[in-house]
């Protein structure tokens, strides 16, 4: 360990040295951890120390702990981790959060040959039922957030890519509130650019198609400018 790196934590050893127990155990979701006093025991650690570190496996979505019934494994649950992970390592930081928005702009950009080739007829008819709802939040509301996040996730479900759709529904947890009405002046383009996408799909047009995707990246939002201004 070097001079100016700080030791870990105890309770953050006794996360790591649960998580090897139930690996060298090859302990199964739905199986139980061992009692609070043979877990103290099997670790060496005090018990609020143990306590600390399940409550840290639980905030992660990997263990369930309730009195009279004890610490049950949980399935794997990648969204949860993710959506856990950035909300807290991001917050309202707003540098960090316009490199998420980077970050969902190149994976987009960088899928979209496969997505447009994944897509089927009946995802295009709800891409297009999509559009209308983004339009419709719009004229009703002046927002489409939940509709637009929508749109987006189906055009990229139907690769089948968890870590991807994970990612970037992780992403969207963190957009959802962020700077609400610096957005609101710029909606308007916003709404047209994803009907621009539809009907490009429509057409089977995959130039106009790259095209129209990369006019829906070309904001402020995404180019790191301090404006919303759609371009």
């Amino acid at each position: 360990m070097s001079v100016n790196q700080k030791p870990e934590k105890l309770y953050i050893q006794t996360f790591r040295q649960i998580r090897g127990y139930i690996t060298s155990k090859q302990l199964q979701p739905g199986d139980q951890l061992p009692t609070e006093q043979a877990l103290c025991a099997e670790l060496g650690v005090s018990r609020n120390v143990l306590r600390e570190a399940i409550k840290s496996m639980e905030l992660m979505g990997m263990v369930s702990a309730s009195p009279g019934r004890g610490t049950v494994i949980q399935p794997f649950n990648l969204d949860f981790i993710m959506q856990n992970v950035l909300f807290f390592r991001v917050g309202e930081d707003d540098q960090r959060v316009r490199e998420m928005f980077d970050i969902r702009r190149m994976l987009e950009m960088s899928y979209m040959r496969q997505a447009f080739y994944a897509l089927t007829k009946d995802d295009v008819i709800l891409l297009r039922r999509l559009a209308g709802n983004i339009r419709q939040e719009f004229e009703k509301t002046g927002w489409f957030t939940a509709a637009d996040r929508e749109f987006h996730m189906s055009l990229f479900r139907p690769l089948g890519n968890t870590i991807l759709n994970s990612l970037l529904d992780a992403i969207w947890m963190v957009d959802e509130d962020f700077q609400l009405e610096l957005k609101r002046s710029h909606l308007e383009s916003s709404v047209r650019k994803h009907e621009a996408i539809v009907e490009a799909l429509e057409q089977y047009d995959f130039f106009a198609f790259a095209k129209a995707m990369e006019a829906h990246f070309s904001s402020g939002k995404y180019t790191m400018a301090q404006t919303y201004e759609e371009y």
